[in-house]
């Protein structure tokens, strides 16, 4: 076990206890001289004072940095409101650049077209211990705060057509792939297989579709499979 401490404040109590204490001793009772117990008491009480003296840099330092905070805020909301006036101002005249130009800020971006999620791909399908089927899938163009949205359709052994089953949300930065289980897949599919198709959507723009997913499972198979079928001239349910 140490006899000094590791801490910085501990080891500083050290010194002051034990200068003292050895300095009256008499140092030659345990080892030492009177010049050597001079001189650690000279350090001990230089330790202090450095010490105390970081301590109180370091409190400025967060103070300053508080004040520094405070000051850069208060400048940049002012900023924010003066670009306002100035935008506001510019978009009145006839030549709106010229203002950007002399004010030395950019002029707002040209508006980009929202466009629709694209196909989902990289498609995988898990078998829950309830029986249900979740389904996972990436995208470009998904990401869930500019509007993305997935439906997903299905289709089951006899049907003509899909059927909508629901949807969920875009991508976020929790989670880059989409997911959405189907809880009312009927047993009877299972060996026969149930088909599924995934559609992004933002706003009224529709995506293009995944090609349509075939699941099957259970019964005599060698477990959960699924594969891939072009979902071109799939009709969709009203």
């Amino acid at each position: 076990m140490a006899i000094i401490p590791d801490k910085k404040v501990e080891q500083v109590e050290f010194c002051e206890g034990h200068a003292p204490v050895w300095t009256a001793a008499p140092p030659a009772a345990i080892g030492l001289t009177a010049v050597q117990c001079s001189a650690f008491t000279t350090l001990t009480t230089s330790a202090r004072k450095a010490y105390n003296d970081a301590q109180a840099a370091r409190l400025a330092y967060h103070a300053a940095i508080t004040t520094q905070n405070q000051a850069i805020a208060a400048a940049v909301n002012n900023a924010a409101d003066l670009i306002r006036f100035i935008k506001s101002f510019a978009e009145a005249t006839s030549n709106p650049n010229a203002i950007y130009g002399l004010a030395q800020i950019p002029p707002p971006a040209t508006p980009v077209p929202a466009t629709p999620p694209g196909k989902p791909a990289n498609i995988a399908v898990v078998l829950e211990p309830s029986g249900a089927i979740t389904l996972s899938w990436d995208a470009s163009n998904s990401a869930a705060g500019s509007g993305a949205f997935f439906n997903i359709a299905r289709r089951l052994p006899g049907q003509s057509a899909f059927t909508p089953l629901g949807g969920t949300s875009g991508s976020t930065s929790a989670s880059r792939r989409m997911s959405f289980t189907d809880a009312t897949v009927p047993t009877s599919a299972a060996g026969a297989g149930a088909q599924y198709i995934i559609q992004g959507q933002r706003g009224t723009m529709l995506g293009t579709p995944s090609d349509a997913l075939v699941v099957q499972f259970g019964i005599d198979g060698p477990g959960l499979t699924f594969t891939t079928m072009s979902s071109k001239g799939a009709k969709m349910a009203a």
